[in-house]
């Protein structure tokens, strides 16, 4: 009857062992290696087979795959990725990859292809309108290589690549290749085309505050001798109001007749509708109907009492001295200087109220020689009686 108690005793001894493992966290000792699957195991677990983790999966270290990996739901890296099996792109040149495309199946494609896959580009356009198109980021820009997408800003019906309903400011340089127009649509006639609308001036030019010296308003630079330097046309009445050509010729028209001609040897016309007023000709001729010169003295001076007549025979030694008279330009002065018109009918008229002058002081002499003489002949009448 002892024998049963025996092994009831060892029953109880080595389930009280069982518990003492577990509840020892069921710790495995650190010389021992872990096989499921495989009764080898080389490593502290060796997993012979499929492998499933309903909760996370914590790796303290580094998880190495010897052969292929599957994720069926998304991969979240929160370090660095580091892929040590593939080389550099700049050392791949022929290499190629396998790519799926839309309807699932796998092609082998060039890397020299790749740029179209990195940049996707989608510019099918059905009816016209791109389908689509993809909007792709670069260092320092946003591009999309359909050429037939259109931007527009303010406008959900942009007309053309970039229509900007409202104001634009522009603070760097604003550049155009084909051509440019404001208040037109696009001239093929023209680089510049502007179409002035409810506004008084077509183009105002301003270099108010520009320090810069030698500023110019406008400027014009040509390389062709049959360049029309500035043409403005009356399409309206169909004449031209004004032209100026390289080779210098000028031509105003008021509508009626050329009122203004500048020709290319020098000559100048200038017309008052049918009658010209005024010609320079290429000799240096001028030929008016009237000329008007202003001046602000006259030698009126001269008939004042104070003013001091040179006497006629200083006169006469001033005039064998310098052979001009006073104050009037010489033949060298006048060749080298030129003759100041105004100033030169004031100093004729100054000479010709002198001459009056004198003529006055001469004929008041012949008058007292005539009275005297009179006196004269009366005396010798009366002795000859």
């Amino acid at each position: 009857m002892k024998k049963p108690i025996y092994l009831l005793t060892s029953v109880t001894c080595l389930i009280i062992s069982f518990n003492t493992i577990a509840q020892e966290t069921n710790a495995i000792s650190e010389q021992g290696n872990v096989g499921i699957g495989t009764t080898t195991p080389t490593e502290k677990l060796q997993v012979s087979g499929r492998v499933r983790i309903d909760s996370t999966l914590i790796v303290s270290d580094s998880v190495t795959m010897t052969s292929s990996a599957s994720i069926g739901e998304d991969l979240k890296v929160n370090g660095n990725l580091y892929l040590p099996n593939i080389p550099l792109l700049s050392s791949i040149h022929n290499e190629y990859i396998l790519l799926t495309n839309s309807e699932g199946l796998t092609e082998k494609s060039s890397l020299s292809e790749l740029n179209n896959i990195l940049y996707s580009k989608n510019c099918s356009a059905v009816g016209g309108i791109v389908q689509n198109p993809t909007w792709t980021n670069g260092p320092n820009k946003l591009f999309s290589e359909c050429p037939e997408v259109r931007v527009g800003i303010g406008t959900a019906n942009p007309a053309f690549s970039l229509d900007v309903n409202g104001s634009s400011k522009i603070l760097g340089h604003l550049w155009t290749q084909a051509s440019l127009s404001v208040g037109a649509n696009e001239n093929p006639f023209s680089k510049f085309n502007l179409v002035n609308t409810n506004k008084t001036a077509a183009i105002q030019v301003s270099t108010v505050g520009n320090i810069k010296p030698y500023q110019r308003l406008m400027y014009f630079e040509y390389d062709n001798t049959d360049t029309k330097i500035f043409e403005v046309q009356n399409t309206a009445a169909g004449y031209t109001a004004f032209s100026l050509k390289s080779n210098g010729e000028m031509d105003i028209h008021n509508g009626t007749t050329p009122i203004f001609h500048l020709g290319t040897d020098g000559r100048l016309a200038i017309r008052n509708n049918s009658m010209e007023t005024f010609r320079i000709e290429s000799n240096g001729m001028v030929r008016a109907r009237k000329v008007k010169v202003d001046s602000e003295t006259w030698p009126d001076y001269v008939f004042e009492k104070d003013y001091k007549l040179l006497p006629l025979d200083e006169l006469e030694i001033f005039l064998q001295q310098n052979k001009h008279l006073p104050s009037i330009p010489s033949e060298e002065q006048m060749k080298e200087e030129g003759i100041d018109l105004g100033e030169m009918n004031v100093k004729m008229m100054e000479k010709i109220e002198e001459l009056t002058l004198y003529l006055i002081q001469q004929n008041k002499k012949l008058e007292k020689q005539d009275k005297e003489l009179e006196e004269l002949k009366t005396r010798i009448e009366c002795l000859k009686n």
